[in-house]
């Protein structure tokens, strides 16, 4: 491939595809569903906001880390275009304080669950056996706690200590 061939996609290039991108209206999921569009596939987006600036995406209002939310996207996806080829679990984060481990509480951990793991499982749970009736699909899950940057307690601070050499004086808060 040539530089400039990198940056061009084929209009083509997902045509027929159905894709569902989570987190779809804004960041890094509202990239992944514009590139899909410029492919040609049909893109459903789902995000709690409707998004901003208007789309040809098709866009379903849900907050997927709720079971209510999650049963009206598959129940939508279902019903109105009769499954899903492609399905991109772009939402999630963390909004635990600093501090590290030991100030996240049982439910810090719990939303943390709802808003990352759930959404994925019970997507899954709904839209996998299509894919598997029709022998193709295609699932990609990405996952950051770094919507908001830099999160200094989590890679700024660790990296100042990474950078030291370890010795008592550097560990002392660890006994």
């Amino acid at each position: 491939m040539t530089p400039s061939s990198k940056s061009t996609s084929d209009t083509n290039e997902f045509k027929g595809k159905r894709v569902l991108v989570t987190g779809g209206t804004k960041g890094a999921g509202k990239a992944i569903a514009e590139r899909f569009q410029r492919g040609g596939a049909t893109v459903i987006i789902t995000a709690r906001s409707a998004p901003e600036e208007k789309t040809d995406n098709h866009f379903i209002q849900a907050d997927v880390s709720t079971p209510e939310g999650t049963s009206k996207v598959i129940n939508e996806i279902l019903n109105r275009f009769h499954g899903i080829d492609i399905i991109i679990h772009n939402v999630g984060g963390s909004s635990a304080p600093s501090g590290g481990f030991i100030t996240v509480t049982d439910d810090i951990w719990q939303q943390n669950i709802n808003e990352n793991l759930f959404p994925a499982v019970r997507l899954d749970r709904g839209l996998l056996p299509s894919m598997i009736e029709r022998g193709s699909g295609v699932i990609i899950h990405i996952s950051s706690i770094q919507r908001t940057l830099p999160l200094y307690d989590s890679t700024l601070d660790h990296t100042e200590v990474n950078r030291k050499p370890l010795d008592e004086s550097s560990v002392n808060g660890f006994k």
